[in-house]
Formats: structure tokens, sequence, C-alpha cells
């Protein structure tokens, strides 16, 4: 696999916008190359990952569950999975398979941190990438808050309807 073809795929991707080619290029430079046949298991809910996957060619399809409320859908090249186990410790939430064959690389959390203490600036735009997503988070929480005390209002009853205690019974 070409580490041009890898450093692409990475620009492409949010996570990693904003980062020079030489920084985009060391990033690519870590990673270890993984071919997936058909129907094997890139990432499987419920098991921790020590890195992201990147499917660099192919595709595969995300499998659903009912119980995290995922639908099944395929993805194609150029599509990161994991992208939390490359900077911590994190559980998959959900298993991707192979169609046909897949390349992939996979950025592992242990060389990706310590690229961070080589290289400050590389660390300093992961740390603003992730406070830029978790005040994004902490936007949608506030309206999903609002909008459920709205509903609650609208249900709960009013002065009027509730019954006076005093002349029961």
């Amino acid at each position: 696999m070409a580490l041009d073809l890898i450093t692409q795929r990475l620009a492409a991707l949010e996570a990693f916008r904003g980062l020079t080619p030489t920084q985009l290029e060391q990033i690519a430079g870590l990673t270890d190359r993984l071919i997936f046949r058909d129907g094997q298991k890139l990432i499987e809910a419920g098991v921790e990952g020590d890195g992201a996957i990147l499917m660099v060619a192919g595709a595969a399809t995300v499998e659903a569950d009912a119980e995290r409320g995922t639908d099944r859908r395929s993805l194609g090249a150029g599509t990161l999975f994991g992208e939390l186990a490359m900077l911590s410790e994190h559980v998959f939430a959900v298993t991707a398979v192979a169609d046909g064959d897949v390349k992939a690389v996979k950025i592992p959390r242990t060389a990706l941190l310590d690229l961070f203490g080589a290289e400050p600036e590389i660390a300093a735009h992961f740390r603003q990438r992730l406070a830029s997503r978790l005040m994004r988070v902490a936007l949608e929480l506030k309206v999903i808050d609002e909008r459920l005390a709205a509903v609650a209002a609208h249900f709960a009853p009013s002065a009027s309807e509730e019954p006076d205690l005093a002349q029961v019974g």
C-alpha cells in the first residue's frame, strides 16, 4: 500500500484536517498494513481496540444491532473505524465485516501517543479537535434537554386539572 494513498485517506477525514502534509505522512508512517478477506471482521462490538482501522480500499458492512440502535449499512474506502481507540482505551460499539477483500491500515494508539510526545503540534491538533467535538456534543445535549423539557411541560397536568385533596373523602 502506497504511503501517499494512506496520507490522502487521512487528509480527507475530519479528525486529520488541518494537519500539514508532513504531519499526515508521519502518522501514515506509523500504520500497520492489514488485509481482510470477505467475511472477516475489521472490528467487533464489545471488543477493546488498541487503534483505529482505516479502510484504504474495499468495502465493509456495519452489522445492525437493535440493542445499540445501529442499522446495517455499507461503507467504503476512506472510512475510519474506532477513532477513539487510537487516542484512548475504547470498546468498539459496532461490528464491521469485509465485503470482499479490504485493504486497511491500523493506526496504533501507542505509536500515535509516542508521536504526540515527539511532535507537540500534532498533539495540540488532536486536543483542539476533541475539545471542539465535545463542545458540539454539549450543545446537542442542551437542545435535546430543552426539547424534552418542552414535551414534559406539555404533558404535565395543569393546576386546574389536579384534584383538590381537601374535598376528596
